[in-house]
């Protein structure tokens, strides 16, 4: 390389969270999915910088958080090279963000995997029965608070079934993404998926993980 050119090294490290729960933690504990952008973009748009190696140590977290920062290095890498470095854990959203990558690197002992999507919704509806309390809302339609709805007087069928069905377009979503950037059928990865969880040995013998390695 000549001189002033540079390899970007990018530390994503925690749970991966909206911007919006970011500030509830010490922001070296999270991936900010709105500050990994962010950064990216800063190191996508700096020309001394060549190629980038984008070190990941996570087990995963929000969807939507993880489908931001997917789209941004798909940007990324169509200006300059980038390579996954895996550490402990690069799994669900872990793996999510970096699947996109044009290689990946696990150590044999990663926690990779784990492509699958699941939901979860306190349900306080017998607290709110047994201290008397009530709630009154209005909207546009019935499920216009369908969470709020959940939480203060629990789940019915068609409920479980909206809920399930956006699961299930979340989990489409992830592995066409994961198909996408590893060049196989979206029919493989789900046959490796469903929330199933690899060192990082298996995952190179069934095509998640490029190499094993270090960073």
């Amino acid at each position: 390389m000549d001189r002033g050119e540079k390899i970007a090294v990018y530390y994503a490290y925690g749970d991966i969270v909206d911007t919006s729960l970011a500030n509830a933690f010490d922001n070296n504990s999270v991936i900010d999915a709105q500050k990994v952008c962010k950064d990216l973009e800063k190191i996508m748009n700096d020309d001394d910088i060549k190629a980038v190696v984008f070190r990941v140590n996570s087990g995963g977290g929000s969807a939507y958080a993880s489908e931001q920062i997917w789209h941004q290095i798909t940007l990324l890498k169509k200006k300059k090279p980038i390579v996954v470095s895996m550490g402990g854990a690069a799994a669900s959203g872990g793996y999510y963000i970096s699947c996109g990558a044009d290689y990946i690197f696990a150590e044999p002992t990663t926690l990779t995997g784990s492509i699958g999507i699941f939901g979860t919704i306190p349900n306080v509806a017998k607290l709110r029965d047994k201290i008397g309390v009530d709630v009154d809302g209005v909207g546009t339609n019935k499920h216009s608070d369908l969470e709020g709805n959940i939480i203060y007087k629990g789940m019915n069928k068609e409920e479980q079934a909206l809920l399930q069905a956006m699961i299930e377009r979340g989990y489409d979503l992830f592995t066409s993404r994961c198909a996408e950037g590893r060049h196989v059928e979206q029919d493989y990865i789900k046959s490796i998926g469903e929330g199933r969880v690899w060192l990082g040995a298996k995952g190179k013998e069934i095509g998640i993980v490029d190499e094993l390695g270090n960073i």
